[in-house]
């Protein structure tokens, strides 16, 4: 049983590194060697770029949804008590 475990737990792939790192690096050595170090510049920016926007737009679908809610509410209370 124990063995059995064992190679279900083994790796499929003997690589020590994957395909897509290397990618990554080769795009990367690419980039700079073409455009210098303005590229790395871009690619920060891109990346930090993307990470404050997602943050920023979950933010305000969260606000978005709390309006929609609160609206929602409103808007039950009133048919409620008129019909009262």
């Amino acid at each position: 049983m124990k063995q059995a475990e064992k190679n279900m737990k083994q790796r499929s792939s003997y690589l020590p590194i994957s395909i897509k790192l290397v990618l990554k690096i080769a795009f990367a050595v690419a980039g700079i060697a073409l455009w210098g170090w303005s590229f790395v510049a871009v690619v920060a920016g891109f990346y930090f770029g993307f990470k404050l926007l997602k943050g920023l737009l979950s933010c305000l679908f969260s606000l978005l949804l709390l309006l929609a809610t609160g609206a929602a509410i409103i808007f039950l209370l009133t048919i409620i008590i008129n019909n009262l």
